[in-house]
């Protein structure tokens, strides 16, 4: 069987005679055969991710062309889903359905389901997803990590071996301990893998510090979902206020689940972030 794998962007969301794996596609495409799409937000339960979808086909039968078509390598999912594409073998494994469904969880959740996964797989996740960025990867480069990625997927599938993902991230150390999942914590290395180790410790919201060097502090707030309460959309629009009347630049800024601070780092008292942060 001659199977091809078809990566371009200005692929249309339905691609004749292939499987058309987050390509775009529409909820009325998803009515036709070998169309895997995603519909929802990342926080969406009730919508089926397109790597389950093309997981369940493949093992209950369903026929499938010979060419896999998708516009770019998003994310994990896409991965694994071409991995199953070629290698058919992988489909069978007992350590398949798991292994899906963990990537399909991370992909569709984000950052905060690393926090639920085994700390190695997660970890796994994260390498892959390092390999793809969305810019400044030639296609060639492309096509020589995505060989390089589909092995230490079918490794890991077949063998349970993971490659070196060198040393593990520093673990945040907890500073204070507040209400309904608050935490104040202080990392020494990076911001997002320190998020990641709160929520696996049962945190849902709260503040962390990474003094590093000087009088400026790295700050990255966060809530674990829409369903925490805590309004860091407010929270960035007061410190920025508090940044101007510090003659500072009012660079805090968030999408509703994180809020970060100034590139630079801010001079604001971390009592004083508190008080704004308690009170969203």
């Amino acid at each position: 069987m001659d199977l091809t794998v078809k990566i371009e962007p200005d692929l249309p969301p339905v691609v004749a005679e292939a499987v058309s794996f987050e390509t775009g596609a529409s909820r009325a495409d998803m009515d036709q055969p070998s169309v895997y799409e995603h519909h929802g937000d990342e926080f969406d339960t009730q919508s089926r991710g397109a790597l389950p979808h093309f997981f369940e086909d493949l093992i209950l039968g369903e026929p499938m062309p010979l060419v896999f078509a998708t516009k770019s390598i998003k994310d994990v999912d896409t991965l694994v889903a071409i991995a199953l594409f070629l290698h058919r073998d992988l489909a069978i494994h007992p350590a398949m359905p798991g292994f899906v469904y963990t990537v399909d969880f991370i992909h569709r959740l984000g950052l905060p389901a690393l926090g639920h996964v085994d700390e190695d797989i997660g970890r796994f996740v994260s390498f892959l997803r390092a390999q793809f960025p969305e810019k400044g990867v030639s296609k060639r480069e492309t096509g020589d990590r995505l060989k390089q990625a589909i092995l230490m997927i079918r490794e890991y599938v077949m063998q349970g071996s993971l490659p070196h993902l060198g040393k593990p991230p520093e673990k945040p150390r907890i500073l204070d301990v507040g209400t309904n999942g608050f935490v104040v914590a202080q990392t020494i290395g990076n911001l997002f893998d320190g998020w990641v180790e709160l929520y696996r410790q049962g945190f849902l919201r709260g503040l962390l510090i990474n003094t590093g060097d000087g009088d400026r502090k790295h700050v990255l707030a966060a809530r674990k979902s829409p369903c925490v309460p805590f309004d860091l959309v407010m929270g960035a629009h007061l410190l920025n206020q508090m940044e101007s009347a510090m003659g500072e630049l009012p660079e805090w800024s968030s999408d509703g689940s994180w809020l970060t601070g100034p590139s630079e780092g801010t001079l604001i008292l971390v009592a004083d972030i508190l008080k704004v942060l308690t009170r969203v």
